[in-house]
């Protein structure tokens, strides 16, 4: 009886494959292929082959590695250079132009497009080079296809290794990708290529929107620092209170669990206006934890210093971030822009080994510059914009993104081709 189950059960799980190949059909003309019939897969060169004596400090040839992996390219820093004797004798080991990298260790999942100006470099024993045949398969196409979310998800799944998954060039080489014709391969490349350069431009500004802040905070706060109109001050004179944050216990039903919203560091934005972790409204009264009103500065002065935002709602900071609630002849954005300004004083005044942290006490003894009330709002009005404008790039670069992932997917799979067929059907 057991026998005649796993029969039957075997059967419908190949009846169930069947099914499941059936209704992922791929469309007219597009192949399923196994990677190593349309290009060759190439191991790095191993630690015997290359020793860390071979390398040279300069007029030498990159050699790149995991660290040097992006979606978009490879990254040209901190790369290691060996010697033109030692680039001969690993000349197997050179990459060129359309050939794709993958991280062999590690996170299987990332690869890279070698361009032209990485042509002749060398790739080092933690990567794997995919070299494609060029009459079968457009380099930029099956770099798209590896980048694709389902792709990379089999890469994780398929990798051996417990604590440190990893692939080989069996692993790679077997690995199944599907293949429109070349024109359609070229096509779906070009066009993904597009959002690719728009993601990038917008990329562009939002660095030139960071680098023009900066500017502003500096001439508009930093640079006033000596004005005679503006008062001079230590900090704790127009502070009304400050404190650092506790360290919650999970085992005290008092936090946790819904409430008020507690700040970590990953929370700090310069609106704070919602948290991954709450106090329990129930227990706040047994709570050794501080709530900060609305409108209190939030500033990171523990492990990461400089983080600098401002309370949008009611809330308590974990131990390492300190609150601040500014006195009425200062608002709480003038404040908590002079503190991004300023971020080197809080460095400079951390103390601690292993461990830097600026304590209230300490944050208080901060040198201050401000100006009277409405030049105050008239300084925050101009880094607003400043931010709103960065804010809305960000915004639009994500909007491009999910865009180009949902467009990724959609003619990585021929679900747009087989529509258009439908049509014409």
């Amino acid at each position: 009886m057991r026998q005649t189950r796993e029969k039957n059960g075997s059967k419908k799980t190949r009846l169930g494959m069947k099914k499941e190949v059936k209704q992922k059909a791929l469309p007219t003309g597009w192949r399923e292929v196994r990677l190593n019939n349309v290009a060759s897969v190439k191991t790095g060169p191993f630690g015997a082959q290359l020793h860390q004596h071979d390398y040279v400090q300069s007029n030498g040839t990159p050699i790149i590695t995991v660290e040097h992996l992006s979606e978009r390219g490879l990254i040209h820093k901190n790369l290691p250079l060996v010697s033109d004797h030692d680039k001969e004798r690993l000349n197997q080991y050179l990459i060129q132009e359309g050939d794709i990298v993958f991280s062999r260790v590690g996170s299987v999942d990332r690869s890279t497009l070698v361009s032209k100006d990485e042509d002749g470099w060398l790739f080092s024993g933690r990567l794997l080079r995919v070299r494609p045949k060029k009459s079968d398969v457009h380099s930029s196409y099956l770099n798209y296809f590896f980048h694709a979310q389902k792709f990379r998800h089999h890469m994780q799944s398929i990798a051996v290794g417990g604590t440190m998954p990893s692939i080989n060039t069996s692993i790679l080489s077997n690995v199944i990708i599907h293949l429109p014709p070349m024109n359609e391969q070229k096509a779906i490349a070009s066009l993904l290529e597009k959002w690719d350069t728009a993601i990038e431009k917008t990329e562009a500004l939002i660095a030139a929107k960071k680098k023009q802040f900066k500017w502003l905070l500096k001439t508009l706060i930093s640079d006033q620092q000596d004005n005679p109109e503006w008062r001079k001050v230590k900090l704790g004179k127009v502070i009304e209170d400050i404190g650092d944050g506790g360290t919650p216990s999970r085992k005290n039903s008092d936090y946790f669990g819904g409430g008020i919203p507690w700040v970590v560091i990953d929370d700090i934005t310069f609106k704070i206006e919602k948290t991954k972790e709450t106090l329990s409204k129930l227990g706040l009264s047994k709570s050794t934890a501080k709530i900060w009103p609305k409108d209190s500065v939030i500033v990171s002065t523990g492990a990461t210093i400089g983080h600098v935002g401002i309370a949008k709602i009611p809330m308590a900071t974990k131990q390492g971030i300190t609150g601040i609630i500014p006195k009425k002849s200062i608002t709480s954005e003038y404040l908590a822009y002079f503190l991004l300004a300023h971020t080197h004083l809080l460095i400079k005044y951390a103390q601690g080994s292993s461990f830097k942290e600026i304590r209230p006490e300490t944050t208080k003894k901060i040198a201050f510059s401000y100006p009277e009330i409405n030049l105050q709002k008239d300084v925050v009005s101009k880094l607003n914009t400043a931010q709103k404008e960065t804010d809305m790039l960000r915004s639009l670069a994500e909007q491009y993104r999910t865009q180009k992932r949902g467009l990724m997917q959609k003619l990585l799979t021929g679900e747009w081709r087989r529509r258009d067929e439908s049509a014409n059907g």
